[in-house]
């Protein structure tokens, strides 16, 4: 039986991820010749994978050409094994520009990316997932073929491989030039497209190959997808914030005063106190909700740069060189997000002139002066709903809500055309790979094979944000704003110094829906040039490095069992990390500590967290970690048709992580020519970065309750590294023109390495009886000092050691060749169809406790199959996940239709019980029709038609027509900030796409 045609189907088309390919890898010409034994994925030992003990699937870039080409992206979500995998470009994912893949949603810092066999340095992008290697730098146009683990393989290539391998070759068969490109039609995008070319030379003694490539993603925004965007529904997703625009204002002293008008007319949505959308709701008896997702992309505008280089050579008869190097960017140069962001820091009580008692680090509320001119506008106005009590309490000045409030919102940002606020990203990665293997000729170690290597990777990230500055906000409601303004020496409101006015009176339209704003007074209209003063910018410039020194001997003992000689080999390894994050001044904590330490003041504060309103500063670091690992591996024939395979690694981190070794034992037996049993047993582990074991916090931002607040993470120099004890258990048939598999699969996890769900600890907040909990009440700042959820300021999470988790399932692959079109003669094609499937059977995770105190349970034990979060801890875990395909093949063309379906989940919270408990869970949803809210329940199914044509034409030239989602089907509604599944569904609508290959 052909390699080729065994890794056909279904099991075959989890290797293809983040390669131009569709849900299941094409089936091959029956005439492909079997692939020579090479070391495989999984093994040190030369062998193949059909003949192999371990669950190892291959699949070749000639089947995956025939597929459409479809984007990195795309095709990681048509991955059955994967869950949870990111890849989208909006700010939410963790890193724009990335893409990840995660291999039975364990988490992409748990899915080993290699490749040639060598590792990848981690991306500086993979924040929700805690790691993992970036799929979109490798360098697509030189990929011969994908190879893919789907079982723990600590034993061999040490720590992060828990779930599984992904190895990337390149190809060594290129003769010549080799142009590809290929656009996309996407409604509302200037569209996505790619182009590279590849150029290889075959010679006596090796061959070289070069590539160069470009790739470019078209800006797809939020309001141009109908789903993405809609009415209010619920407080936790949709976009929707309580730190409103227009906001809440109080009295000096603190206490709630009014609400600005202008929620509704300026695109904001007011809810009744029993969260229910409203237009006539009269002063605070309503809220104001803003939807900041109206200045987001769905899909940013990328940019991706890929040179990558290759020499083999022959140096003797016995002794082969090898080297390779890759350069990539990827550029997102305007990420669109909010204009302003909410405020999680203050004025300290020196610089406003609120009477409110100061609180965290002497922080107390932003104030707005009586002869502030917005405000005097606005009290003289009065208008509806305001009440003229309301008005006359204004003349004292009022201070802005700390948890209700947003200065820049509904009007726009001042100076960009879009209304949006802009992020800029480029990050730039290089690698460089040599070594040289042999064989041994002479004495002892004669027909002993050996392989060195030795490689460096870096990737460097460099995101330019801009955030308001706290001290600048209140100097210009004192009349002292402006960038020529002197507030030393200046006077309020006359020549170069500015007023702020942060009512809705200053307004002229919305920028959310393009409406007049009926309270609008030009007469006290803000300065743009003022207002764009008020911003200011850092850079952080993020550095990952790996030094990366194997050595590998292999050979055959004389010692003969039944089934052959057994096989051996072993080797060490030398790894390098080093992780360093260098940030402009004015995101750097010890060079701008407080709020108050800008324009030349010195500022004072007990807990440094920098000059910005949303974004803490952070310290700049600078860590490394070494690893030194000696590893074995024997594989006894046992019988002809028994063959066993044992591996051993003891890894050491040094200092507190300390060492740790690992065995696996796998096996396969060919009970018959047509039936095989595979099975697989083992434990691995995966070791704390050193970016959470160093001594140190960092400061962000999490959603908490519906909006976002202040969150200090902190490391933990105590983390052990997590351990998992793996099983697999298989069958394979191989009936001629019918194969099929069937895998089981169990990872049993202790001492995850996880940083604890600030939602689940937020929620444990709202327990009666928690504020009288020391060491939970110790997690918060809150407002005023007053332990409560309404008045959460800030919060603290740790790294930690989490509980044991356990995750089984099924994969299952059937496929069937015919030898024509289903009994029909039709221009001599042949007809295969196929399926494959993941069946989540579990995952289940033990309750989470406090660090300080175990007696307090932030999140109770859970099975999160067929559950999801996509707003607090990031998971979607469908029960099923399924392809299908029919393709038909001639000599000269490939026709090929395929099915995606994924089965909805369930929000993994509380059930939704009506009205009272819409505050409660984002599982309420609120129904127009009826008044009130609803359970959502289980999200519906996804299914997604695709049809690829592929045709080969005279000159060495192939064109590839597709259109994927052929129905234009839009993604199922879930619960999330654009009201769709990130990990599972499909944002693009339907894509029409071509494509052509040319070799010279």
């Amino acid at each position: 039986m052909s390699k080729s045609r065994y890794f056909c189907g279904g099991s075959a088309v989890a290797v293809a991820l983040a390669f131009a390919g569709s849900a299941f890898a094409a089936e091959t010409n029956a005439s492909a010749t079997t692939v020579e034994e090479v070391v495989v994925t999984g093994s040190f030992i030369a062998g193949t994978s059909e003949k192999g003990a371990q669950p190892v699937d291959v699949v070749g870039a000639a089947e995956l050409a025939k597929q459409g080409s479809p984007s990195i992206v795309q095709f990681v979500k048509t991955v059955t094994s994967a869950q949870s995998s990111l890849g989208e470009s909006n700010r939410y994912n963790g890193g724009a520009g990335s893409a990840s893949i995660n291999l039975r949603g364990l988490g992409s810092s748990r899915t080993l990316v290699l490749m040639n066999g060598h590792r990848l340095a981690n991306s500086t992008a993979a924040a929700f997932q805690g790691g993992g290697a970036d799929l979109n730098v490798i360098p697509t146009a030189a990929i011969g073929r994908i190879e893919i683990l789907k079982d723990g393989a600590a034993a061999t290539y040490g720590s992060d491989a828990i779930a599984g391998v992904v190895n990337f070759i390149t190809r060594k068969d290129l003769e010549g030039f080799e142009f590809n490109g290929n656009y996309g039609y996407i409604k509302d995008s200037s569209g996505d497209w790619d182009a590279s070319l590849a150029y290889g030379h075959q010679f006596d003694a090796g061959n070289v190959l070069f590539t160069a490539g470009y790739r470019e993603r078209g800006r797809l925004a939020v309001d141009d997808r109908d789903f993405a965007r809609v009415p209010f529904e619920s407080v936790f997703y949709g976009g929707w914030s309580g730190s409103a625009s227009p906001g809440v204002y109080g009295t000096p002293s603190g206490a709630t005063l009014f609400r600005d008008n202008g929620c509704n007319e300026l695109g904001s949505q007011l809810l009744t106190a029993t969260l229910k959308p409203t237009t006539t709701a009269a002063g605070n008896a309503a809220l104001c909700r803003y939807q900041f997702t109206h200045f987001n992309d769905l899909v940013n505008e990328e940019h991706h740069y890929q040179l990558y280089g290759e020499v083999n050579f022959q140096l003797s008869d016995n002794i082969d060189f090898h080297a390779e190097g890759f350069w990539n960017r990827s550029d997102v140069p305007d990420q669109r997000i909010s204009p302003a962001n909410l405020t999680t820091q203050f004025p300290t009580a020196n610089t406003s002139g609120s009477t409110a008692a100061p609180g965290y680090n002497n922080q107390t509320r932003y104030f707005v002066p009586a002869n502030n001119p917005g405000l005097i506008a606005l009290r003289t106005a009065c208008a509806a709903p305001l009440s003229a009590a309301q008005c006359a309490a204004m003349a004292g000045g009022v201070t802005t809500s700390q948890a209700s409030w947003r200065l820049i919102g509904v009007e726009g940002h001042p100076t960009n055309s879009d209304g949006a606020d802009h992020q800029d990203i480029q990050r730039t990665s290089w690698r460089i790979s040599a070594g040289l293997k042999g064989k041994f000729t002479e004495g002892m170690l004669s027909g002993i094979n050996w392989d060195t290597n030795l490689l460096f990777m870096e990737v460097q990230s460099n995101v330019v944000t801009n955030d308001l500055l706290v001290n600048r906000i209140q100097r210009a409601f004192n009349g002292l704003g402006g960038p020529n303004c002197d507030w030393r020496t200046g006077t309020p409101g006359q020549g170069n110094c500015k007023w702020l006015n942060p009512f809705s009176n200053g307004i002229a339209t919305s920028a959310i829906t393009g409406a007049s704003n009926p309270f609008y007074n030009s007469a006290v209209a803000n300065d743009k040039a003022m207002l764009a003063w008020l911003y200011g910018s850092y850079t952080q410039i993020s550095t990952n490095q790996i030094i990366v020194a194997d050595a590998v001997v292999s050979g055959e003992t004389p010692i003969a069992l039944p089934g052959g000689n057994i096989a051996w080999a072993a080797g060490a390894q030398y790894r390098y990390e080093r992780n360093v994050d260098d940030w402009s001044d004015l995101g750097d904590v010890g060079a701008t500590p407080c709020v108050d330490s800008i324009d030349g003041q010195q500022g004072q504060c007990p807990n440094p967290v920098g000059p910005f309103i949303f974004f803490g500063a952070q310290k700049d670091y600078d860590v490394d970690g070494r690893v030194g690992a000696a590893f074995a591996e024997f594989k006894l024939p046992v019988l002809d048709n028994l063959e066993v395979n044992v591996a051993v690694r003891h890894e050491d981190f040094g200092g507190q992580v300390g060492s740790t070794t690992n065995p696996k034992i796998s096996a396969k037996w060919q009970a018959t020519d047509w039936l095989a049993f595979r099975a697989t047993a083992g434990s691995t582990f995966r070791a704390p970065p050193p970016t959470i074991v160093a001594p140190g916090s960092t400061k962000g931002v999490r959603q908490l309750g519906g909006t976002y607040r202040g969150a200090l993470i902190v490391n933990n120099p105590d983390l052990q590294p997590e351990t998992a004890d793996t099983l697999n258990l298989g069958v394979i048939l191989d009936l001629g023109n019918f194969s099929a598999s069937l895998d089981y699969y169990k990872f049993d996890f202790q001492d995850e390495l996880i940083q604890e769900d600030p939602s689940q600890l937020f929620a444990t907040l709202g327990q009666a009886g928690a504020c009288a909990k020391p060491a939970l009440a110790a997690r918060f700042v809150f407002a005023n000092g007053v332990c409560s959820q309404a008045n959460v300021l800030q919060e603290t999470i740790r790294w930690v050691n989490g509980p044991q988790t356990k995750t089984s399932g099924f994969d299952v692959r059937a496929q069937y060749d015919f030898d024509n079109v289903f009994g029909m003669d039709l221009w001599g094609a042949r007809a295969t169809v196929g399926a494959e499937a993941s069946i989540l059977k579990e995952y289940k995770r033990g309750a989470v406790t406090l660090l300080e105190d175990s007696s307090i349970t932030i999140a109770p034990a859970v099975d999160r199959a067929g559950l999801h979060d996509l707003t607090g801890e990031f998971f979607s875990y469908p029960k099923l996940r399924a392809n299908a395909f029919i393709n038909l093949r001639a000599d000269n063309w490939n026709l090929r239709y395929q099915l995606l379906y994924r089965e909805g989940t369930t929000l993994a919270g509380p059930v939704c019980a009506g009205d009272a408990s819409a505050g409660l869970t984002a599982d309420c949803r609120y129904n127009y029709g009826t008044g009130t809210y609803q359970s959502v329940g289980k999200l519906d199914d996804y299914f997604q038609h695709d049809l690829t044509l592929t045709v080969d034409l005279p000159w060495d030239t192939t064109v590839t027509g597709s259109i994927q989602n052929v129905l234009d089907t839009d993604p199922p509604f879930a619960q999330s900030f654009y009201n769709y599944d990130l990990t599972n569904g499909n944002p693009l609508g339907r894509v029409i796409k071509l494509g052509v290959k040319k070799r010279f």
